[in-house]
């Protein structure tokens, strides 16, 4: 097996050689900005509570009061945090001019903090809130402050709906638009670089596949192992902190040079 430096230099390679490139982020991007992941063994989210009880859209009707209190505490790790050396990297590498843009299973909004362009949120984002009734999307503050004044159904100041974080709960579809979007970007990618996701989760799993069954090469970054190793042209399992700097580094001097 070539070393973590062999691997580094090939990645770096590909950005090089490559035009239209497309990352693909999953919760691995943001655990090194102290946001939980949900399936890590020990320390992911639904091995602390029943996702059946506290993230699908059902269960969030039925009773969004006990819901909120599980969202807050997430919340307020989200709201705190701040893009890490990955997210930095991944907008260094945007300023180059290689990179079409980034689609991402986050709902943190890192990537915007980032200064990161063209973020397609396929699983939405927790910083705003969307009326169940009438579909208006309100900053999430709206809903923050009603919950904090003891409001456990915080609604719609124009049709009294329900309100709910406008993130994609379990049950609830991805947004056609988002997915039309992420369809043109991969379309035009020549290569997917795939970092923090274990690429378990579908619809959004399918994109890898579908850029290399259109001909795109394959990076992944991800701790752990995902069933396209295999098939990606390098696989590094370490912290995406750790090695995308180093690559965007060594990519820039290249250029430059």
């Amino acid at each position: 097996m070539s070393s973590l430096e062999d691997k580094i230099e090939k990645l770096s390679q590909l950005i090089i050689d490559s035009k239209n490139i497309v990352i693909l982020t999953g919760a691995g991007m943001s655990t090194e900005s102290g946001i939980p992941d949900f399936r890590s063994p020990d320390t992911g989210l639904w091995n602390k509570v029943d996702p059946e009880k506290y993230a699908t859209i059902h269960s969030y009707v039925a009773n969004p009061g006990r819901n909120l209190k599980m969202m807050l505490d997430l919340g307020t790790k989200i709201f705190r945090a701040k893009p890490n050396k990955g997210h930095k990297a991944i907008t260094k590498l945007q300023k180059m001019g290689k990179l079409i843009g980034v689609l991402t299973q986050n709902v943190d909004g890192l990537h915007q903090k980032a200064r990161t362009q063209n973020v397609v949120e396929l699983h939405g984002t927790v910083n705003e809130a969307k009326c169940m009734r009438c579909k208006r999307v309100f900053p999430i503050t709206e809903m923050i402050n009603q919950v904090m004044k003891g409001a456990m159904n915080p609604s719609c100041g124009i049709c009294f709906g329900l309100l709910k974080p406008n993130a994609i709960f379990f049950g609830e579809p991805l947004e056609s638009e988002k997915l039309m979007k992420a369809d043109e970007m991969i379309a035009k990618c020549d290569l997917l670089i795939v970092l923090g996701s274990s690429l378990l989760v579908y619809p959004v799993a399918f994109y890898p596949r579908k850029a290399l069954s259109l001909g795109a090469k394959l990076a992944i970054i991800n701790i752990q192992e995902t069933d396209l190793d295999d098939d990606a042209e390098v696989v590094i399992h370490k912290k995406i902190g750790d090695t995308l700097p180093k690559i965007i580094e060594l990519v820039e001097k290249r250029i430059n040079a």
